[in-house]
């Protein structure tokens, strides 16, 4: 069953340089439960920088797969403890990103729920920066 939500997402991003980013945005999407993993589809927006790509998680009980469609292509796993690589493409070019999974929280119902990732990013043996992704997924989303 494919259920209308209300998806809150935050990032924030810790630079090796110092500073910090942080975004937050809500939108509408899908939630649903099927054969074991749960899966949650929305839009993204101009706030995200990335108006017109849609987002599709797969949420299993010990990875998360996430995967953008649109003017970016990108698909990303999380892992715990395992570094997971993917090549980030959009119409500037290509760069090849790699995740480690620090920690994962997973707390969905049939309903709604939340879902905590913290990670490092690197490019190339370089490290970019430490990340925090929170998605909170409520199931009165407006009809």
């Amino acid at each position: 069953m494919t259920d209308k939500v209300l998806i809150q997402v935050s990032s924030t991003q810790h630079y090796p340089e110092g500073h910090n980013d942080h975004m937050e945005f809500t939108t509408v999407g899908t939630f649903h439960h099927r054969a074991g993993a749960y899966y949650i589809i929305y839009r993204d927006t101009e706030i995200t920088g990335m108006d017109g790509v849609t987002t599709s998680l797969k949420i299993e009980p010990t990875r998360v797969s996430l995967n953008r469609m649109g003017a970016i292509d990108h698909k990303q796993i999380f892992e715990r403890g395992i570094r997971h690589g993917s090549s980030y493409v959009t119409p500037q070019g290509s760069l090849f990103l790699e995740v480690e999974t620090k920690e994962m929280e997973i707390h969905l119902t049939e309903l709604e729920g939340n879902i905590t990732l913290k990670y490092d990013l690197f490019s190339g043996d370089q490290l970019v920066s430490h990340n925090r992704l929170r998605i909170n997924i409520k199931e009165d989303a407006p009809q």
